[in-house]
């Protein structure tokens, strides 16, 4: 993310880039957090709804977090590489 955030803040005037660092380490923060609460559904449903033992509908669940977590990464992969070009 470093070469991104770099890129992102030489678009700001001097005066404007301790702003913009701030903004996108909150942003970042903001983000992970997001994907962790996310994450923790996913594995809390999964446990809820499927029937099993503990271990093997955390595993189910654990398994559709990642998923979920690759889907949205390459999402944003994509997205970055589309918006650059």
């Amino acid at each position: 993310m470093g070469s991104v955030m770099t890129s992102a803040l030489r678009t700001l005037a001097d005066n404007q880039q301790t702003e913009g660092n701030a903004i996108l380490n909150t942003l970042q923060q903001f983000a992970g957090a997001v994907g962790t609460s996310l994450s923790a559904v996913v594995v809390a449903q999964s446990r809820t709804h499927l029937a099993g033992s503990q271990a093997y509908t955390t595993a189910v669940g654990t398994q559709n977090a990642f998923i979920m977590l690759t889907v949205f990464a390459t999402v944003i992969w994509f997205s970055y590489f589309k918006v650059v070009k």
